[in-house]
């Protein structure tokens, strides 16, 4: 008997772990993406063994299912032999019309079901949903990125020029897709397109065409050079017919990416093969394909995966139960770590009840019953895009909604909750934005007022006496701090060499146009940037320059063509002499790499002129190059008289060289001083530069070249201090871009400077397009008065 209870607790213990191994795999092995959203009122549809040969399902709906449809189909025919998956893709209207009438078993649909359709007995298991491509050609010049409102604005017909996003000066052609399409359907329910269309429907500007067939393929014929469009993400990965535009700077496979749209299986009536296709779709084999087909199965996180839940497995029938091994659930993999233990215990067993004389008769072991099946709860994420926009997705099972509603909730809202350095649970939220929202949303771009600080947002349902009954809750994020951009452009004059714009005394909003105010105007945007590649050379000091280059990736693509090579920087020496005439008196090649755009160049003599160039050389020598800069002089007395190695000081000779008239300025120091980056400077608020950018400067946009920018007339004055006149004097501040203050010599993304009377002049070189704000400060704004003119000269 105690031999007995022993074999039977071991056979227990055994059993309960093979019982356990899915759901201990699943929590242990959790895959990165939740693929198929089973909602908790869904059907336990039932996995048969095996189907009669003859079993037809017809599927019909969206073109949008197309990938996981066909992946379904093949996998599903491989499974029940002879049977037979019928796939169309009429659109989801005349699908839902053709499963009320019987002419088909499931419908694929990309939006969510009505309450129409609910009413006419329809009922969907949904999936997750698939992100929406911005797509071009593949021959498009355009290689940037886009904002979503941008994109919006395409749509309408607002921007009609590539140069209008920094592209190529080449006109935009949207193509657009039916009315009845769904991904349309999506995109027109973001509130980016409602603002932009101002909540009417949305159609194609005067730029655009619309396809008559809801396809990526009629879509993609339309595209040309010139061309953008959208399309169902997993239709576009890997297309060769199309090149995906990042927007915000991200790709679809992340989640950040902006636009999605939802897709489920409809039915009505079920019959042995639409139930068993169904069962497919929602369990291991049928996962996998929705993994294969989806930009989430990428190493890239999803909206779903930054707040994990369980995954769900099927529902436990008989029919499941007593399938074969290859149709059981497999969520998250066979529990490989498992086998040593049951190896183990089998053994144990074994030898606990091995045979005295003849063998024992082999019993099968009873069927093991699948665990649970486990649904995914309510959930909420908060990712940011960037400092300026935030992206919400949620989940609200239909038990909570019903829950809440019974409570008293009424209308659907979304909160976002400023929590920087707080406790929520103990403290009050620096500032509270509601949003509405629908019962069939998932997600919502939400608008950032202040960066730089932690957020989290609940969704729930408020009362009709305002009373708030939360439904779920996100982990706060961190909203990045923003870079110095470009804000609102105040008008300006513009001339083909000459622009100007008149700094008012911090009279926000106004600028002043030959002595005339104007307010509210735009500067209108500057051409893209230039296809051709180019360089600039600066000396640092006597000893060294720093040379700086951008050479564009077809410009690359098209030497290496030509047979380029080798990427590489060369230094002339042309003082004195035409290069394109004559060869340099000195040349010097330095290996780079093609990811490079600068490199600090070693001077061997002074007082000489020199250029520079950027190209590929061939496998035979030949040079290719890229571009070319400016000569420049390098000097032999750098920093007010600063002499170079080897100049010669009052007549005495360094380094065995003599050099006729050189003097040397003689300075006494009185006091130093020390100025310490941290310990002495002003810290200028966020808040404080977005004032300056939005209320205070007036501005204007600066082209890649070279400037003169200076005080050409007026002055600030003080009606109160009679005596006491104004100077003719304004601080700038150029962000935004790359530019080269000619007086330091150092390429910089932003820097501040003063002109202070009619003779300062900054000398500004300018590599990449950037923003000139001007503005005056002071103590008491009052008694201010005056104006002063700015004037930009191109040199």
């Amino acid at each position: 008997m105690r031999l007995n209870s022993s074999v039977l607790r071991l056979s227990a213990t055994v059993l309960t772990l093979a019982a356990a191994t899915d759901a201990i795999a699943a929590s242990l092995n959790r895959r990165p993406t939740l693929i198929s959203q089973v909602i908790a009122q869904a059907p336990q549809f039932t996995l048969p063994d095996s189907l009669p040969a003859d079993t037809v399902v017809r599927v019909d709906g969206s073109s949008s299912m197309r990938v996981p449809n066909e992946g379904l189909k093949g996998r599903f025919e491989g499974k029940y032999s002879g049977s037979r998956v019928e796939l169309a893709e009429s659109g989801s209207i005349p699908a839902l019309e053709a499963l009320d009438a019987g002419n088909i078993d499931i419908a694929a649909i990309g939006r969510p079901l009505t309450e129409a359709d609910r009413a006419k007995g329809f009922r969907e298991e949904k999936l997750e949903r698939e992100k929406i491509a911005v797509i071009v050609g593949p021959n498009s010049a355009f290689d940037g990125d886009l904002t979503f409102e941008q994109f919006a604005r395409m749509f309408k017909g607002e921007i009609t020029n590539w140069s209008e996003v920094g592209g190529p000066n080449l006109p935009i052609k949207f193509v657009d897709r039916p009315d009845s399409s769904d991904t349309r359907l999506a995109l027109s329910g973001y509130d980016v397109f409602k603002e932009v269309f101002a909540g009417g429907p949305i159609a194609v500007g005067a730029n655009g065409v619309q396809v008559a067939e809801d396809t990526t393929e009629a879509v993609t014929a339309e595209l040309g050079e010139n061309g953008i469009s959208y399309t169902i993400a997993d239709q576009a990965i890997g297309n060769s017919a199309v090149k995906i535009v990042p927007m915000h700077k991200t790709l679809p496979d992340d989640p950040r990416y902006p636009y999605s749209q939802p897709r489920a299986y409809v039915y009505k009536d079920l019959n042995p093969g639409s139930e068993a296709l169904l069962g497919f779709a929602t369990t291991a084999p049928g996962q996998e394909v929705f993994a294969a087909a989806s930009p989430a199965a990428s190493p890239s996180p999803s909206p779903v995966a930054e707040s994990p839940s369980p995954t769900p497995t099927p529902t436990p029938t008989e029919t499941v139960a007593a399938a074969p091994a290859e149709t059981a659930p497999a969520r998250g993999g066979f529990p490989w770590w498992l086998l040593p233990l049951l190896a183990a215990a089998g053994g144990l067993l074994w030898w606990l009840t091995r045979p005295k004389a003849a063998p024992a008769p082999v019993v099968a072991a009873p069927p093991v019953p699948l665990p649970p099946p486990v649904r995914p709860s309510s959930r909420v994420v908060l990712t940011p895009y960037n400092c300026r926009d935030a992206y919400a997705y949620w989940e609200l099972t239909d038990d909570q909604k019903a829950d809440l509603k019974r409570r008293g909730g009424r209308d659907l809202k979304l909160k976002l909750l400023d929590v920087t350095d707080i406790d929520l649970n103990r403290q009050e939220p620096h500032s509270v934005q509601m949003f509405d929202v629908a019962e069939t949303d998932q997600d919502r771009h939400l608008p950032i007022a202040v960066d730089d600080r932690d957020y989290l947002v609940e969704v729930g349902y408020t009362t009709a006496d305002g009373t708030w009954l939360p439904a779920v809750r996100s982990e706060h994020v961190r909203v990045p701090a923003c870079p110095v951009e470009a804000a609102d452009i105040a008008p300006v004059v513009e001339t083909p060499e000459t622009r100007e714009f008149v700094q008012a005394a911090r009279v926000p909003g106004v600028a002043v146009l030959g002595g005339a105010a104007a307010a509210g105007a735009a500067l209108v945007g500057l051409a893209g940037k230039d296809k051709t590649g180019r360089i600039v050379l600066t000396p640092r000091d006597s000893k060294t320059a720093y040379a700086y280059w951008e050479v564009p990736d077809e410009q690359k693509a098209d030497l290496k063509a030509k047979g380029g090579r080798d990427f590489k920087l060369k230094l002339y020496d042309v003082t004195n002499i035409d290069l394109d005439k004559q060869s340099a008196h000195d040349v010097k090649t330095y290996d780079v790499s093609e990811l490079d755009q600068d490199y600090h160049v070693p001077i061997a003599t002074p007082d000489r002129d020199y250029l520079a160039e950027v190209g590929y050389t061939a496998a035979d020598g030949t040079w290719l190059p890229a571009a070319r800069s400016e000569h420049v002089r390098v000097p032999s007395v750098f920093a007010d008289g600063i002499p170079a190695a080897g100049a010669v000081l009052g007549g005495v000779a360094a380094g065995g060289a003599a050099i006729a008239g050189l003097t040397q300025p003689t300075y006494t120091s009185v006091t130093d001083l020390k100025v310490d980056s941290k310990a002495n400077c002003f810290l200028l608020s966020d808040l404080e530069i977005s004032r300056i950018q939005n209320d205070i400067a007036v501005k204007t946009d600066l082209a890649p070249g070279k400037y003169a920018i200076r005080i050409a007339e007026g002055a600030f004055d003080y009606k109160a201090e009679v005596g006491h006149p104004g100077e003719p004097w304004v601080i700038l501040w150029i962000y935004n871009g790359k530019v080269i203050n000619q007086k330091t010599g150092v390429p910089v993304g932003a820097t501040w400077s003063t002109l202070n009377g009619y003779d300062d002049v900054l000398h500004l070189e300018v590599l990449e397009p950037a923003k000139l704000d001007a503005f005056f400060v002071d103590t008491h704004l009052e008694d201010n008065e005056g104006v002063v003119k700015v004037v930009v000269t191109k040199e």
